[in-house]
């Protein structure tokens, strides 16, 4: 058979073959499911859902919800079926929404009160409590979460010393650690699975350096090591975690803010005064912190020079490298987020009206290579893929 007869032999082939054909074509190749950014904007109280391109890194806006007054931290629950959102004004309260699990749209299910205006909320790896961090109010709250995801009204609260920040339980779901910013040291718990109690480890805490004000926390994949950013100073510090204790002790340390940044050492805020419109000087005001899905690349923003610092991770040791120090568009990155594939960089600006993505280099440099509208004040980003 010659080529030129092959070629008319299949435009004659029957049009139900021809559907036959394209159906086992179409169902030998699986479909992507979409991922899904939630940034919470607090001036104006919504809650935006981004669609994420894994192909482009680009960004989409879905739709936004109106969450309430002074929308901040946010957390997805282990299951993936439920966001949830604290209101930082008074009666101080944390929203329950649904999420689709085909669209990722928000559906509002529950609300319960909070025990003040948190800084931070998560749950638990196991999604049996929530946890919040207040540094108003210096303390920690956990509230049981039941089977239908409601959050308790019952309370329990933690004194800490001055400005607590953050609140996370290890991979294990054993421990906790909160970034106590006015104290700076890292607060480590472990936890009772079944009340959700808090009970000091050791001494309760691991010490950072002096003047670096411990902010926000992230774990590496592999469990062995969590590592925190200091708001005042731009320094990463990572620690070991004992497997037995949860005790932490520090393995590595790597400053974030060059000098060609021409930034003074930050100083503490408050609501009052966040922006230190009495001080003139360009002060270190480092915020996020977060790691690449396989753990080899760390990045923190730093929100007076608009810029993020990247860090190279050795998975064994936790040793850390920095790598340099890249402006982004978004005007006082707040929180930025991996999207799944480690391939791109979303980051939020809460004086920017849009969003941006960034490819991520091998070397950690990030070029912008997409953008989408974003709510008045946006920070808090949760990333969310459905559950198989």
């Amino acid at each position: 058979m010659t080529d030129d007869n092959y070629n008319n032999r299949k435009t004659t082939m029957p049009p139900s073959r021809i559907l036959v054909a394209a159906l086992a074509c179409s169902l030998s190749f699986p479909t992507v499911a979409a991922t899904y950014a939630y940034i919470s904007s607090p001036n104006d109280g919504l809650i935006s859902q981004y669609e994420l391109d894994e192909a482009t890194g680009a960004p989409k806006l879905v739709e936004q919800v109106q969450a309430g007054s002074k929308v901040n931290p946010m957390a997805i629950t282990p299951d993936g079926k439920v966001l949830y959102a604290a209101l930082r004004v008074a009666p101080f309260t944390v929203v329950g929404y649904s999420i689709d699990a085909t669209t990722g749209h928000l559906k509002k299910i529950t609300q319960a009160p909070l025990a003040d205006s948190l800084a931070y909320l998560s749950t638990d790896r196991s999604g049996k409590f929530l946890m919040g961090a207040s540094y108003g109010a210096s303390l920690l709250s956990v509230q049981a979460i039941d089977a239908e995801h409601r959050v308790s009204d019952k309370i329990e609260v933690y004194k800490t010393g001055p400005i607590a920040h953050s609140i996370r339980s290890d991979l294990s779901d054993r421990f906790v650690y909160v970034g106590n910013l006015g104290t700076d040291s890292l607060l480590q718990f472990s936890q009772n699975k079944q009340t959700g109690a808090l009970t000091p480890i050791g001494s309760g805490a691991a010490a950072t350096p002096a003047k670096m004000g411990p902010r926000h926390i992230v774990f590496s994949p592999n469990g062995k090591f969590i590592y925190t950013v200091g708001e005042l100073s731009g320094t990463v510090v990572g620690y070991a975690i004992d497997k037995d204790t949860g005790a932490l002790q520090q393995v590595t340390k790597a400053e974030g803010v060059p000098a060609t940044l021409k930034l003074e050492q930050g100083l503490i805020r408050n609501a009052a005064n966040n922006d230190l419109k009495d001080d003139p000087t360009p002060r270190i005001w480092a915020a996020d912190i977060r790691l690449s899905p396989d753990g080899t690349l760390l990045y923190t923003t730093e929100r007076t020079t608009s810029s993020v610092s990247a860090f190279k991770v050795a998975p064994d040791s936790g040793a850390l490298t920095y790598l340099g120090n890249f402006k982004v568009a978004e005007q006082q990155p707040r929180n930025i987020a991996f999207f799944p594939s480690g391939k791109w960089l979303l980051v939020s600006g809460e004086k920017s009206k849009t969003i941006g993505s960034y490819a991520v280099n091998k070397d950690g440099s990030l070029k912008r290579v997409g953008q989408a509208p974003a709510g008045d004040g946006a920070l808090w980003i949760e990333m969310w893929t459905p559950r198989t």
